[in-house]
């Protein structure tokens, strides 16, 4: 069996960090999602075709950068009408507004829309049986780690394990993040914040540990984090949280393109998550 490898990108603007929501005024100078061209541009380099999981709200900021990955033969999946954790929401509000949002980004791109990832990953069984209900094929928001606060995680059991991290199921599929055993108990090292905080000689040991054994890997990462454009000053923010939005961003594309030659040395096949299955 051939080893696979997904990248994707959740596109959001700036505002949607869980850290900023409330606390900035809207300014488009900073919404940060045409730093996906990089990303794009990185893949396409290398004849990878990527997964972009797209915020209704942020279809005004990123309309252009979204055909531009379209017409590059990339994935459009939905990340949800903007980024209310879904744990936020009844079960009835959360079907209504993921309905609405899918029909809406699928007639503004001409496309269909197979996949489904839950800001901050929060996902439960409610959630996903409401994901299958409403048509799509697969969901990427399975995270299952105990510092990930808001995440949530579904029980795979009944699932048929066709990789380390990827399940079916009737049809359905879900792509889970992947983990590897540290020191603390589990580290994540599918990229997002955890491989732009944690010191690159030590995510680059534990990403090497994962891929001695791994058949499969899920890359996500936010535009805001691979770009180069200047933070601004947030009032109310102690020197931790600024810290947590600088740290990283300047390196995190080579770190990126790290990933991928090391993915491609080590046999991984590259898919977009929609290809999957077919």
């Amino acid at each position: 069996m051939n080893k696979i490898a997904f990248m994707t990108i959740d596109v959001e603007s700036l505002y949607d960090s869980e850290l900023l929501k409330d606390r900035m005024n809207y300014d488009p100078k900073y919404s940060y999602e045409c730093y996906l061209k990089d990303y794009i541009d990185l893949l396409d380099k290398y004849n990878i075709k990527g997964t972009l999981f797209l915020l209704e709200s942020s279809i005004k900021e990123s309309k252009d950068i979204i055909n531009y990955a379209i017409e590059h033969g990339h994935e459009i999946a939905l990340h949800g009408k903007n980024h209310t954790s879904p744990f936020e929401q009844s079960d009835e509000e959360f079907e209504k507004t993921i309905k609405e949002s899918k029909e809406k980004i699928e007639k503004e791109f001409n496309v269909e829309i197979k996949g489904y990832r839950a800001p901050c990953f929060g996902i439960d069984e409610n959630k996903l049986n409401i994901i299958k209900k409403l048509g799509f094929k697969y969901d990427s928001s399975n995270l299952d780690f105990h510092l990930a606060k808001k995440s949530g995680n579904v029980n795979l059991d009944t699932y048929n394990k066709d990789y380390m991290y990827v399940a079916s199921k009737d049809g359905f599929y879900e792509f889970s993040l992947a983990k590897v055993k540290a020191y603390s108990g589990h580290m994540p090292v599918s990229g997002g914040g955890y491989i732009r905080l944690v010191p690159w000689f030590v995510m680059k040991y534990y990403i090497k540990k994962y891929f001695k054994k791994a058949d499969s890997y899920i890359f996500y990462v936010h535009p805001f984090e691979i770009g180069k454009g200047k933070i601004p000053n947030i009032k109310g923010l102690n020197w931790k949280e600024r810290l947590y939005l600088r740290i990283g961003r300047k390196q995190y594309l080579r770190k990126i393109e790290y990933i991928i030659k090391l993915l491609k040395k080590k046999g991984f096949e590259f898919k977009a998550m929609g290809e999957y299955g077919n």
